[in-house]
């Protein structure tokens, strides 16, 4: 998760990845840094008036975990 602001709107733009450490039980993390990831997660995207996610699949997770609607949520495009 990365978190940017634009300083002359006072927008917040979150930036997202992956979400992986809420799907697989068997992840790095244990279950303390986990809940606290997703608190700060759920936080961030409350607060947030932009959410990129960074493939379809992510974006799905966000709407599945978070309860996000799909317009505020932006798939970024991969150059190749």
């Amino acid at each position: 998760m990365k978190k940017h602001t634009d300083y002359k709107s006072k927008k917040r733009v979150v930036e997202i990845d992956d979400l992986s450490f809420l799907r697989d039980r068997d992840h790095r993390y244990g279950w303390i840094r986990r809940h606290y990831k997703h608190f700060r997660l759920r936080r961030a995207l409350r607060k947030a008036k932009a959410i990129i996610a960074a493939d379809p699949e992510v974006a799905a997770e966000i709407r599945r975990y978070y309860f996000i609607q799909k317009d505020r949520i932006t798939v970024r495009q991969n150059p190749e």
